[in-house]
């Protein structure tokens, strides 16, 4: 499977490179790693690196509220003694 010019720049620079080779995506190490696969897969649909940083800004933004909720939530449960 040919990578587009997106998909080769995030392999050739997501943690060091380690699935920069044009593996298959059937390949198990990749499918272990379901962030790598989110990113590949954000890349694959878009045509330029920008387009592709402004979704995963977007993306960072819904993890980190996400987070932040979870967060309040534990602090919650802390306070009133709840496990």
């Amino acid at each position: 499977m040919e990578r587009n010019a997106v998909e080769e720049r995030v392999a050739q620079h997501y943690a060091g490179g380690i699935y920069a080779p044009d593996r298959a995506p059937e390949d198990m190490a990749i499918q272990s790693d379901t962030l790598f696969m989110f990113l590949m897969g954000e890349a694959g649909q878009r045509e330029d690196m920008e387009a592709w940083m402004v979704r995963m800004a977007e993306a960072m933004d819904r993890i980190q509220e996400l987070m932040d909720v979870l967060e309040a939530r534990a602090e919650e449960k802390e306070e009133s003694g709840a496990a």
